[in-house]
Order: structure tokens, then sequence, then C-alpha cells
């Protein structure tokens, strides 16, 4: 947002980080295996192509480290405000009242919230889990000494994509690592290779190779959009591909059942991994299914469909329990026109128009909002796709005044998206974080990166409305 603002010619921002250095996802996220499911040539700026990425799929820190060296690369340092956690953010007199737990304060005529849906760790309501006698750890959370857990029996809770990547890094170094499953998951191979040092020389030396690859890896994500939407025996011929490489990894089919996902692929966020499954042939490894009753001090239990229990002595406990959706916006007080709250506005429905706007609140955009995400491609891609359109907004409310979208184009995104989703993967019945408690998308962009580009490369007058005077000079 900071290089579109600049490149545009505006000067006049700050940019407000909750933690001590700038990062997000990168900088919290530091558990083992810990790396992006994204290829490295897409999950990287399109104003900063980086030649030097060591392998297909980055890790962590390799990623922050990238990330640190962008700020500085576009002389971004001086606009970073960091220990900046804003608590209270208010629309008063034409202008946006910033407030940060720490009692400084700032105005703006327009706020851009780029806080992210996948943020605030969600922490089980596990009876007994306050009780625990030994270490526990969240994979959103994970401790700079993690060497408790070398030699240790280990209970993994969820497998999802943070315990994909730290299950098979954690395995060798346990005594014994038991995983805790509530729904098995559609696994892909994820074809990770390290970079050479030839190719890094030709990137470097060659500027327009590495582009010319990063398109085509563009392409070849934009092309798995079809397993996801309504080409029919897409899906099917994916599953089955998917079933006969769990076949190869796992022999005992007594755990290859465990397994086997009960619902159609991609309705839940397809994993990518080449060890995950093979983890399971270890003898040290054992896969639990049962629903956990309580945690005890020294044990977790669990209790099958007749009521039986069963109790599994660990040392240490790692959740790997994802993320609150709404947690990053619940955290802050947003409050618009009327003083109406963003929570208030979202208690029925999400809506938003584009994921950048939200009805009845002025000069507020948001970055990776609801419906921009991806189950397919890189969402760094949604992301400048929305900080160009948001420049050119805030071009607008300079010539106009302050603009609020409608709540007529609201509507009409809103229905959009849920048509859009009826008939694909997303939509096909099963549980997941893209769905509301009613069923309703509230994640998913339901369709190509290209089609967004698209939607947001101008921002179309009749979606807004003025709301007030002309800022002065």
């Amino acid at each position: 947002m900071g290089v579109r603002l600049r490149r545009a010619g505006i000067e006049d921002f700050i940019i407000l980080e909750k933690a001590d250095d700038v990062g997000g996802t990168w900088r919290d996220n530091r558990y083992p295996g810990c790396a992006c499911d994204v290829p490295s040539r897409l999950y990287s700026l399109a104003d900063a192509p980086h030649p030097g990425w060591s392998r297909e799929f980055a890790g962590w820190a390799e990623i922050w480290d990238y990330l640190r060296a962008c700020v500085r690369r576009f002389g971004l340092t001086d606009r970073v405000r960091t220990g900046a956690d804003v608590t209270s953010a208010v629309w008063e007199g034409g202008r946006w009242r910033v407030e940060a737990a720490d009692g400084r304060e700032w105005t703006a005529g327009a706020l851009v919230l780029g806080v992210g849906g996948l943020h605030v760790p969600s922490r089980p309501a596990i009876p007994g889990l306050a009780d625990f006698a030994g270490p526990v750890l969240h994979t959103a959370q994970w401790p700079a000494d993690d060497s408790a857990l070398d030699g240790a029996r280990v209970a993994v809770v969820g497998t999802g994509a943070s315990a994909v990547q730290a299950i098979p890094a954690l395995a060798p170094r346990t005594d014994r690592l038991t995983v805790l499953q509530r729904s098995a998951s559609w696994i892909m191979p994820r074809h990770d290779h390290a970079w050479s040092p030839a190719r890094q020389r030709l990137y470097a030396r060659i500027p327009w190779t590495q582009k010319a690859t990063r398109w085509l890896r563009w392409g070849r994500q934009e092309v798995q959009l079809l397993g996801f939407a309504r080409v029919p025996g897409v899906r099917p011929r994916l599953e089955r591909m998917a079933l006969d490489r769990l076949a190869r990894h796992v022999p005992d089919p007594q755990t290859r059942a465990k397994l086997t996902p009960d619902y159609e692929i991609g309705c839940k966020r397809i994993l990518l991994s080449d060890d995950y499954w093979r983890t399971f042939a270890r003898d040290d490894v054992e896969l639990v299914t049962d629903p956990i009753a309580r945690i005890e001090p020294h044990a977790v239990v669990t209790r099958d469909a007749t009521g039986a229990e069963a109790a599994y002595p660990v040392d240490a406990l790692v959740l790997a329990t994802g993320f609150d959706l709404l947690g990053s916006y619940a955290r802050m007080h947003v409050a618009g026109l009327g003083g109406r709250t963003l929570a208030q506005e979202w208690a029925g429905e999400r809506g938003t128009h584009l994921g950048i706007t939200v009805a009845g609140f002025p000069e507020l955009y948001l970055l990776l909002g609801p419906n921009t995400a991806l189950g397919h491609s890189s969402v760094l891609l949604q992301i400048e796709s929305a900080a160009s359109y948001i420049v050119q907004a805030l071009a607008r409310a300079d010539r106009l005044g302050p603009q609020v979208v409608t709540r007529r184009a609201q509507q009409r995104f809103g229905r959009w998206v849920q048509g859009r989703t009826r008939g694909t993967a997303w939509g096909s019945g099963c549980r997941s974080w893209y769905l509301d408690e009613k069923g309703r998308n509230v994640a998913i962009w339901p369709a190509s990166t290209a089609r967004y580009r698209l939607v947001t490369r101008r921002v179309r007058a009749a979606d807004y409305e003025s709301v007030g005077p002309r800022r002065p000079d």
C-alpha cells in the first residue's frame, strides 16, 4: 500500500504496526517446518522481484527478511510507527480518529485496515486445558526456545495447514507424537526443491527471465481454479490422484482410512505437502480421530461414539488450531456514520463491496478483506489489486470530498459472491472457515485473480456517494 501511494505521488501517510517490527504472518509464525504454500516467485511483490529465493517454497525466516528488505528498498522505514496497537478508529468531523493502546492518537482523511484475516490465534475450549502440567504451544505463537519438545511425548491438536507442515518436522524430534484429528485433509504434492545458484544468477542478471517464469506460474495457478469451479470431472480426477498417493505413502489400511477425507476436494483448503502422509507410516506417530473429552495434567483423554474413553500420556501440547477469522477486526472498535460499529454492521452478514469498502464507513478501506482470500493462488495478487483500487478512490475523494460505498453496490456484490459460490467446491456443503454459521461464503473470492484485477481496475462513480465537502488542500 505504501509503495502504491508513493507511486501516485501521495506522501502524507503513515503505517501503524502493532508489533515491534514489520512482517505480519512471517514475523509471528515460526513453528518447525513453517513455510509458504504458494511458490516463492508468485508470493512476492510485483514491484520487488527477488532473484535470490533459496527454494520453490520459501520458509518463514526468508520471507520475513524479504519483507523487511522491501521496507528499506522503498524508503518506508520512516513511515512505519511500531508498537502502534490500534484499539479504536472513529469517524468524526469528516476524518478518522485513530487511537493505540499506548495512548497515541492520529487523525487522517482515510484509513486502510491491512490487519489480515488469519492473525488472531484460535484456542480451543477444551475442558482441562488450563490445568495441563506441561508446555502448551500454539503454532501462531511459537516460542524462541522449543527444546522442551525434544525427546518428549507430544500431542498435536489439529491437522490443518500449520499442522501439515509442523508434524513432519516434529516427528523426528519427539519420543512419540500423537496427532488428534477432527477431520482429514486433502493433500496434494508440493514439489518443493532448492533453487540452484545458476538460476539465481540468471534471474539477477536477466530480470525478464524471472518475470516470464512468474507469469507462467501464475497461469498454472489460474488453471487450478478449474478444480474448484463448475467444470465437470476435474475434482473426481484430483481426488483419485490424491487417494492413489495416500495408498503409496501409508501402507496401514486403518490409518489410511482415517486420513481419507469424507468431503469433496476443495470444499476445505487443499493442503500441499511432500511428506505429511509419509509421517504416519512411522512407528512413533499415532493418529487419533476420536473427539477430545478433556485434558488432564499429564494426558489427553478422548471419548469414542460408544462413550468409551482412552487416555494418551503426553508431556507437551501443540495447538495447531488456526485463527479466529474475525478476530483481527473484532479486537478494534471501528465506528462509522452515526456511531455504528463494524462489529454491528457485520453481526448479521460480513458485507463489503469487492472486499475493500463497507457501507456506512466513509474512506475506510480493507486489504485482504472478506471474500478476497484464495484457494488456488497468491493473495498478494489480490492485495495489489485492492491497493491500486484504493489509490483511485483516494484521488476521487480529493476531488469530490469523502466517499462511502452505497448499500446497493454492497448488496449487489454480496449476491454475486453467493451466486458464484453455488456449484463450486467451496459451496459443496462441508464445514470450513470459508463459510459462516449460515453456510454463506465470507472468505473466498470465487473466481480468478484475473477477474479480481478486472473488476478493481477502476472505481465506478455510481457505487459511491459523497458524505462531506471536499478536503481543503
